[in-house]
């Protein structure tokens, strides 16, 4: 496998003032395409396109400053491995990858002919001025140079933002102004990734199984649930990841869920004509009818008795 130095063939054009720089590479390599985009002083989008004769290590020169990227692969695998402890960065088709570097020194592997990825890329000034509490207070003060932060599959919503950026017909102002926002939505939406994977935990077969009994447990016994105490004794799980597994796979708690179920089905009964307001409370669980009426009155700003008449 040919190993080159990054620092003779991108680097040495990564700085240059032309946005789009091709055909860096000799021609014996492949073919290179890097377009760059500065959105604001400090955030710069990537792209890049490889199209390699055959798998290659390019040696990177060392990066001095702090670094947080965002790389969505969209062909092709490559690594980045550093030197120093050999940790090593996977860039997967179809995989977002989200690293912070401090002083890192190693090589990428590209080991597929065609490569094709996007970059944010984020210097600390730039962090420090608009994510402080999101992600230097969390990630900067790790004493490892070369952190991998999350490596998942590339969220629907993310392949769409990007499709909008590439495609982007608009020129001049208005196209900087709709990239900027574009490009700032993804941002968002992949840094968020990392506090929700602090807050996820685990779940096997069994737990998902379990989870799913519990929920209709619930809504099988509607005017008197169970505790979540005697809830999570019954599909054989503890409180926290009843709680937390019901969080993760149903994006809401077990009571809302109760709740919200209990409010459609009395919402269908009402339009249905066939029950008054009374009958309705307590089929789902309530004694008395204010506190249902106060209740459907929160979830859909509308009163039973408005439905009825209808």
């Amino acid at each position: 496998m040919s190993r080159l130095y990054l620092k003779d063939l991108i680097n040495s054009n990564f700085n240059c003032e032309n946005n789009i720089i091709k055909n860096s590479f000799p021609s014996e390599i492949g073919v290179d395409y890097m377009e760059k985009i500065y959105l604001q002083e400090g955030l710069l989008f990537l792209k890049t396109d490889y199209n390699i004769k055959n798998p290659i290590f390019l040696e990177a020169k060392k990066q001095n400053e702090r670094k947080f990227v965002i790389t969505i692969c969209t062909k092709g695998n490559s690594t980045y491995t550093n030197n120093y402890d050999k940790k090593t960065l996977p860039f997967k088709e179809g995989f977002t990858t989200i690293s912070l570097f401090k002083n890192t020194e190693g090589f990428r592997e590209f080991k597929d002919k065609q490569i094709s990825q996007i970059r944010l890329i984020l210097n600390e000034n730039f962090l420090k001025r608009n994510f402080q509490k999101s992600l230097v207070e969390k990630f900067f003060y790790n004493k490892e140079n070369l952190q991998l932060l999350d490596f998942s599959l590339t969220s629907l919503e993310s392949q769409f933002l990007l499709n909008d950026i590439l495609n982007c017909k608009l020129i001049g102002e208005l196209r900087n102004m709709y990239i900027q926002g574009k490009v700032f939505e993804l941002l968002s939406l992949e840094i968020s990734k990392l506090q929700k994977n602090k807050e996820e935990i685990t779940l096997d077969e069994y737990d998902k199984n379990a989870i799913l009994k519990a929920k209709e447990i619930l809504l099988e016994n509607l005017q008197n649930p169970p505790s979540i105490v005697t809830l999570a004794k019954r599909v054989h799980l503890s409180e926290v990841k009843l709680k937390k597994g019901f969080k993760q796979l149903y994006k809401t708690t077990p009571y809302q869920l109760l709740l919200t179920h209990k409010m459609k089905l009395a919402k269908n009964m009402l339009q249905s004509g066939e029950y008054n307001i009374n009958e309705v409370a307590l089929q789902i669980g309530y004694k008395f009818a204010n506190n249902f009426t106060n209740a459907f009155y929160k979830e859909f700003k509308i009163r039973p008795k408005d439905i009825l008449k209808k």
